[in-house]
């Protein structure tokens, strides 16, 4: 089971069960899309930095606790790291290579806290704004990390949204296309059409979930035909559009027949 927590300011802070017995039956792992963030994710005894992600993973899961973890918005992370965000891209690494250890040391103290209790406890604890206040400080090294994105990181996030163009985007906002493109890979790890095709993805996805048909998504997410879909698509999540749609109807069934049971 996976939640999470909007935190202004912060990003989002996430948490995952491990697998009761009977759902694993050989080491477990599960697949995690694209979205174009940075995260503190602690699993185990071990605290890492997954860069900024412009495609699919596997994940191995942790089968005796929860993973808990932050996510960085996109732009919001490079203050917060030592090493530079394009380095740090699609990679995981242990969070002493990219930040400082006393800060590694503070975050994971109080992402353990996070991890320790039931789902519940969690819940409450995200209530708490003294545990709030103290994970936004663990990160906090230079005294603005994690902070709400810059209005140009905003501004390119909604640019990419409606598939604007780099050049009249980069004119918009006064710069020179290898300005606006330096600007994103020191902010965000990666350049405009990365960001364009996370979206893309990102959107993608949340019209399969509410249920529309492949040819749909296709042209409400913005791919120029079906193959285009596909490719890009499976890039980002490790499986077909077909393969993810089914996918989330198996779940939904199986949640209306446990429903249906009585379970």
């Amino acid at each position: 089971m996976y939640s999470e927590w909007a935190v202004q300011g912060l990003g989002v802070v996430w948490r995952v069960e491990p697998p009761t017995p009977h759902e694993h039956s050989e080491p477990a792992s599960t697949i995690v899309p694209a979205d174009g963030c940075a995260d503190f994710v602690l699993r185990g005894d071990a605290l890492l930095i997954a860069g900024p992600s412009t495609t699919w993973l596997r994940s191995p899961v942790e089968l005796a606790r929860p993973t808990v973890g932050m996510r960085f918005a996109p732009g919001t992370a490079a203050t917060a790291l030592q090493r530079p965000l394009r380095a740090l891209r699609d990679e995981l690494v242990l969070a002493e290579d990219a930040v400082e250890r006393a800060a590694a040391h503070r975050t994971a103290g109080v992402l353990r806290a996070l991890a320790a209790g039931t789902v519940s406890a969690a819940r409450h604890l995200m209530h708490d704004r003294t545990y709030i206040e103290t994970l936004m400080t663990s990160i906090d090294t230079e005294g603005d990390a994690g902070g709400s994105p810059p209005l140009w990181t905003r501004t390119v996030i909604r640019a990419a949204d409606r598939e604007e163009a780099f050049g009249p985007l980069a004119r918009r906002l006064g710069r020179s296309e290898r300005q606006l493109h330096r600007s994103m890979i020191s902010e965000f790890g990666y350049g405009y059409a990365a960001l364009r095709r996370v979206r893309r993805g990102q959107r993608a996805r949340a019209r399969l979930q509410a249920g529309d048909t492949l040819a749909e998504v296709a042209v409400e997410a913005g791919y120029s035909d079906q193959a285009h879909f596909t490719r890009e698509f499976s890039r980002l999540t490790g499986e077909s559009p077909s393969r993810y749609a089914r996918s989330i109807q198996a779940v939904a069934e199986s949640s209306a027949g446990a429903v249906g049971s009585g379970a």
